[in-house]
């Protein structure tokens, strides 16, 4: 073994820039493969605290209200802990969970800290432990607060957790008690975004006795135990039973339940909660996308090793005639080739897992990811071991073609020094596996354009409204709180830089979701209208065009904006005829109501919903009273954050508020697309770098083995444009066959991922010109890899390679 080693050694330092190609881009595909799959074992993991977490059941809610099906929710309506309780289902320690916010003082302003409420059973569920105190006694409390070590840093310094214990904490007019300390929760907890907890059925819990026996809010999450020999699928029939049978069923309109299902439950165990949701769906769609291009960079890797594995072999024709005359036999020529190629996957792959493990962190947070969340330190026993067996499938496949062809020639020819070619079928190959490489590069690349010209469609689509320049601010605050904004406004009126200004109960451009309302015109015609409610200059400040009316707020009859796709669904024939208008609204269950809504003005149409959903008529409740949002609108932004911080500084008001930008919160909405199409990029890049190598190695092992050819032609009279074609030539067939390939495939992907935005691209640019200018890198890329060789080509001189 050790003279099989130095022997194996000594042929890597013959070519240290074959052996460093081959590495590298072995290393880099491989780090990008088990960075993709530490992201995928991380988002499908578990707490590791949580005790038998494949028994432990999330109920999960899905509403179905007659045309306006919902998603599974993966949370339910917190009623179904004490249905089920009475209902005799065969699980244990049902508890219910909700979250909320916690308003604290921390460094000077207050701040929303996030509070979990819960049940003291979620104790023994999720294994959770106290580090100083005892956390079943708080969560039975009334007044009683959990706080994590890290707020208790915050709030105290380096405190010990013992040293907290009985200190009091101040919220919204309430006193609290600090009565224990909690280690940070883990991110793969499935309540893990909290800093305190609070028992269910104490003061900090925000849901009245009505939200808590609701059956249709979503408001927030129970989990249990399942009894020995039950399972997950038993849960659902359980949850439908006690459903039907509370109080809350009866209420429900007819059209909901007669001859249909009102919802649909089911129990999912903790184990298959990180892959439930739409939330979680679309990342793991974008994993699977990655784990995809990933894996196609991993096999161009691959490819561009076995090309430089043959062209190496190719060269040593007499060192291996040399060696089978002298008694070598083919397994322990072949034991040597892959001791040699082994030594370099080795080292890809030792490189790979620090080129991963320094990455991760900064991956997860690029992605969004909680910083609690490790991915890579230390790296996971199931990944170390996938990354030695793709390392052990690279070797055969990177091996077996090259020392087919090698073994297969005569050694007689060899030893004569009348060396073989490969002949025309290992060009061949060697060019179709070329082909291969510049295929998955370029279908990379057209896909990564595709994505690239998407999200900036989507950045610049016409909505309804305007984003440059909108500041908007988010304020936690209660209805009493009301007369605390009139001197904000004042000031706010008074500033240069504030042009308009306008309250709403949602921001345009981050809440995707709304109120729903039927309203009914005074000639029959129905419609679902989401409702918003805003202050007359709102509209001004959002930038939106009046078609009919202007706005204005009565505090004697309640006023309504349609939108044009509204007034239109509501039997209008022209924006004008709405105004004046009388509609009934204000009816619960999509059920028409009797309150009245006088009609003021109509808007070009608005889209709030998300890029994939379908645009719904909107409607705008208009009054002076203060919302949550307050949106402000100025030609000079910085200017207009300025004038914001000190007027609130200066009324001083204690709230809670949360500033950003308009445009901030619409990239925010559109942020899964614009990473997928970077880390796309990004492989996508790789991918041509790999290619470019394959087709630079390929073309310096044309030009070594026809240097001779080259010269003789010269000799006689071929000029340098035949040279140049002649060298060309080897890249004609690749290049088509590339073309062929990945061009159809990547225009097929690109039209499946489009078509799943409610707005698109138009076809001609959004697939056409990312297929085309893919094309056009990927030639480019190509003769910048083969532009040197040409050039030693056209610098060959007969007496050099003649003699």
């Amino acid at each position: 073994m050790k003279a099989l080693l130095l022997d194996a050694l000594r042929a890597l330092r013959k070519r240290p820039g074959a052996t460093a190609v081959a590495a590298g881009g072995l290393m880099l595909a491989l780090a990008t493969t088990l960075l993709v799959g530490l992201l995928a074992l991380a988002l499908a993991s578990t707490d590791p605290a949580i005790p038998e977490p494949e028994r432990i059941v999330m109920l999960d809610f899905k509403g179905n209200p007659p045309g306006q099906p919902s998603d599974w929710f993966a949370a339910s309506p917190v009623a179904f802990g004490s249905l089920l309780k009475h209902s005799g289902a065969p699980l244990d320690l049902i508890a219910r969970s909700s979250d909320d916010g916690f308003n604290l003082r921390l460094e000077g302003e207050l701040q929303p800290l996030n509070l979990v409420v819960a049940d003291p059973e979620l104790v023994s569920l999720f294994g959770w432990r106290a580090l100083a105190g005892d956390l079943r006694a708080t969560l039975q409390r009334r007044d009683a607060l959990a706080l994590t070590q890290s707020l208790v840093r915050r709030l105290w310094g380096e405190l010990a957790p013992q040293q907290a214990l009985g200190r009091s904490l101040e919220s919204n007019g309430k006193v609290y008690v600090v009565t224990a300390v909690i280690p940070d929760p883990d991110a793969r907890n499935p309540l893990s975004d909290y800093q305190l907890l609070a028992g269910f059925d104490g003061q900090a819990n925000a849901l009245n006795e009505q939200d808590q026996q609701a059956i249709f809010m979503v408001n927030g999450r129970v989990f249990a135990r399942l009894r020995p020999g039950g399972t997950a699928a038993e849960i659902g029939p359980w949850m439908r039973e006690a459903f039907r049978a509370s109080p809350g069923y009866a209420q429900l309109p007819a059209d909901w339940k007669d001859g249909r299902e009102a919802a649909y439950f089911r129990g999912l165990p903790l184990v298959e909660l990180p892959f439930a949701g739409a939330e979680n769906g679309m990342r793991w769609l974008q994993v699977g996308a990655l784990g995809a291009a990933s894996a196609l960079l991993l096999l161009l890797a691959a490819i561009n090793t076995m090309n430089l594995q043959a062209a190496q072999l190719l060269q040593r024709q007499r060192e291996t005639a040399l060696r089978r005359s002298l008694g070598a036999a083919a397994p322990q020529l072949l034991q040597l080739w892959a001791t040699e190629l082994l030594l370099p996957l080795l080292l890809a792959g030792a490189g790979a897992l620090l080129l991963a493990w320094w990455l991760a962190p900064a991956l997860a947070a690029w992605l969004g990811l909680p910083p609690a969340l490790n991915l890579a330190d230390p790296p996971p026993r199931v990944a170390l071991v996938g990354l030695l067996g793709v390392c052990a499938l690279l070797l055969p496949l990177a091996l077996a073609l090259p020392a087919w062809a090698a073994l297969r020639r005569a050694p007689a020819p060899a030893l004569q020094g009348r060396t073989a070619s490969e002949g025309p079928w290992g060009r061949r190959v060697r060019q179709l596996l070329l082909a291969l490489q510049l295929a998955g590069a370029l279908l990379l690349l057209a896909l990564t354009g595709v994505l690239a010209l998407q999200h900036r469609h989507l950045l610049q689509a016409d909505r309804g409204f305007a984003t440059e320049n909108r500041l908007v601010m988010t304020v936690w605050a209660t209805p009493a709180d009301a007369p605390k904004a009139a001197p904000l406004l004042a000031a706010l009126n008074r500033h240069p830089a504030v042009q308009h200004w306008g309250f709403s109960s949602a921001v345009p451009a981050r809440d995707t979701r709304g109120q729903q309302e039927v309203h009914v015109s005074a000639s029959g015609h129905k419609q679902v209208l989401r409702l918003t409610r805003v202050s007359p200059g709102y509209f001004a400040t959002y930038g939106m065009r009046w078609l009919a009316g202007e706005p204005r707020a009565s505090s004697g009859e309640k006023l309504l904006v349609l939108d044009e796709r509204a007034a239109r669904a509501l039997g209008f024939a022209t924006p004008q005829a709405a105004l004046g208008a009388v509609l009934r609204g204000g009816g619960d269950y999509l059920q028409e109501g009797q309150d009245p809504r006088r009609v003021v003005g109509v808007v070009a149409a608005v889209k709030q919903e998300g890029v994939r959903e379908a645009p719904q008529a909107q409607g705008f409740l208009v009054s002076d009273e203060p919302q949550g949002n307050l949106t402000l609108y100025g030609p000079d932004l910085p200017a207009l954050r300025a004038a914001l911080d000190q007027a609130w500084k200066d009324i001083g008001a204690p709230l809670v508020r949360y500033v950003r930008s308009v445009d901030e919160q619409r990239s925010l909405a559109y942020r899964q697309e614009a990473q997928l199409a970077g880390l796309l990029a990004a492989l996508a890049l790789l991918a041509v770098g790999v290619a470019a190598l394959g087709a630079y190695a390929l073309v310096a092992d044309t030009l070594r083995r026809r240097r001779t050819e080259l010269v003789l032609r010269r000799l006689h009279g071929a000029g340098g444009l035949d040279i140049v074609r002649s060298v060309i030539s080897e890249f004609r067939t690749p290049m088509a066959l590339a073309a062929l390939l990945a061009l159809p495939l990547a225009a097929w992907l690109g039209s499946v991922y489009l078509a799943g935005f409610q707005e698109r691209v138009a076809p001609l640019p959004g697939l056409l010109l990312p297929l085309l200018s893919a094309a056009l890198l990927t030639l480019a890329v190509l003769a910048g890899a083969v532009v040197r060789h040409v050039r030693l080509a056209l610098a060959l001189r007969p007496i050099d390679v003649l003699n």
